[in-house]
């Protein structure tokens, strides 16, 4: 889910370069070793688990086991086949529904509660940027209006060293902002969000830590429910994901749809998972974590472009850890009609 932005030119001009220039002096360039480990650390430490092998030679022979079964069967039986796909299609679609059905009707909205210690600890904000120049300014305004205080704030926006223009827009308006750190993540494969999260993580210091996107607009008083939910939690809470909304459904069809179905995933079924204690697909963004937990696991994937969403709530699994849902304090996000 993404907002569909002008392509930006790679080239710039010396009055460009000198702007750049300018503005990047307020950021922090990621040094060699961060990034090799941000790369490689995690595929190097849990080889099995990483995304970059991306198939197994007995996945291979099970795949090609099954398209020669499918295949022969079609030939030999077409109308048998026919049936029995049909039927399989059916009995599946009518699970999810049967699912959804359940999870809605068990479940009780309720309000998070707001947390009020009296000594708040640190809160990373991670958010990486690429090719969104255009809204940088917008995610400072938004991330300026959460209600946690200032000094416990450590935001860092996390650039790749050829989006000039972005790293440009983000120093610009991270210049009054001293808890607001931009971040140059060098350009070098894999090009992965998980990757740029992986330098922030490096430089991160709060004991938690959440991410947003370029065009989240969170809810000024996430981070006081997401504490409070780790507060209320078992010792083993490792990770805490809010629902998220679409702000523009009445745009189109198409956003419609996306807001009935991030309303089924985020108010419906990841509740139910969370109720049977069963692994979450995080949502990439509004994911909260314990820093140190996040650590033991190796961070993220940098191979995995899906921000090990699902992988990651089952690698907290094996650390004895597990996510929880944050119901009904939600943040915004436009969809991609």
């Amino acid at each position: 889910m993404s907002i569909q932005l002008p392509r930006l030119s790679d080239g710039m001009g010396m009055d460009g370069a000198a702007k750049l220039s300018a503005h990047a002096a307020n950021a922090v360039t990621t040094d060699a070793d961060t990034l090799e480990e941000a790369r490689l650390g995690f595929s190097r430490t849990h080889p099995r688990r990483s995304a970059r092998r991306v198939f197994h030679f007995t996945q291979l022979l099970a795949i090609g086991a099954l398209f020669y079964g499918a295949t022969w069967v079609a030939r030999v039986a077409p109308t048998a086949t026919f049936t029995v796909a049909h039927i399989a299609a059916l009995a599946i679609f009518s699970a999810a529904i049967f699912i959804r059905v359940i999870a809605a009707a068990q479940l009780a909205p309720f309000l998070s509660r707001l947390a009020s210690p009296a000594r708040f600890p640190i809160y990373t904000i991670l958010c990486p940027l690429y090719r969104e120049a255009n809204v940088a300014h917008d995610l400072v305004s938004a991330l300026a209006c959460i209600d946690y205080p200032r000094e416990a704030l450590d935001i860092k926006l996390l650039v790749e060293s050829d989006d000039s223009e972005t790293i440009a827009a983000s120093c610009a308006a991270a210049a009054s902002t001293p808890h607001i750190e931009v971040i140059i993540v060098p350009a070098c494969a894999p090009r992965t969000k998980p990757k740029a999260l992986n330098v922030g993580l490096a430089r991160a210091r709060g004991e938690f830590v959440v991410i947003y996107d370029a065009e989240d607009r969170p809810h000024a008083q996430q981070l006081n429910a997401a504490l409070a939910a780790f507060e209320d939690g078992e010792p083993d809470l490792a990770c805490v994901q809010a629902p998220l909304v679409i702000d523009n459904a009445d745009a189109s069809w198409i956003s419609r749809q996306f807001a009935a179905e991030y309303a089924i995933q985020f108010r419906e079924m990841l509740p139910l998972l969370a109720l049977l204690k069963l692994p979450l697909p995080l949502g990439g963004t509004s994911n909260h974590f314990r820093t140190d937990v996040l650590r033991r696991c190796g961070g993220w994937d940098a191979y995995n472009v899906s921000e090990d969403r699902a992988n990651f709530a089952n690698k907290l699994n094996r650390f004895r850890t597990h996510a929880f849902h944050i119901p009904f304090l939600s943040h915004s996000c436009a969809s991609a009609a």
